[in-house]
């Protein structure tokens, strides 16, 4: 495997090829992020914010983006948001999540001092209890967490 991570300034083509796989497994993210990003309402555009995708050698196999968690009143925080973070199935569990997360936290570094999330599949929780994100209850915008240290 050839392992490419990078930016993307826009959606690349083959998202469709993401997208047919997450509707296969009943997960919507993939949906979510080619409906906000065509209406507008979400292109990783403000201080801070990016869209990485990642790529085996030409063949797309994974997003996740990162956005500025707002605080009541629609201030802006020291928090990141990780939304629409997505592994092709066959690519899960050879560390490619693993490898895009940590892409996101470091480039998040030095805009954001802790990051959330919110997931309510057991497989994705799995996963971002791994990489050292906790599990927090009560909280009606996210329900994971993790410092950024």
């Amino acid at each position: 495997m050839e392992l490419i991570i990078k930016e993307a300034e826009q959606l690349p083509a083959q998202i469709e090829t993401l997208l047919k796989l997450a509707n296969k497994e009943g997960v919507n993210v993939v949906q979510r992020l080619i409906d906000e990003y065509a209406n507008g309402q979400n292109q990783f555009k403000d201080e801070g914010e990016f869209l990485l995708i990642a790529y085996d050698g030409d063949k797309l196999i994974g997003c996740g983006g990162l956005n500025q968690q707002r605080e009541e009143e629609g201030q802006r925080s020291r928090i990141g948001r990780v939304r629409r973070f997505y592994v092709h199935p066959k690519y899960r569990r050879h560390g490619v999540g693993k490898d895009l997360l940590a892409y996101l936290e470091n480039k998040a570094k030095p805009n954001f001092s802790a990051l959330c999330l919110q997931t309510d599949t057991r497989l994705a929780a799995d996963f971002y209890q791994k990489q050292n994100y906790v599990w927090v209850e009560n909280n009606p915008s996210y329900n994971y967490f993790k410092y950024l240290i």
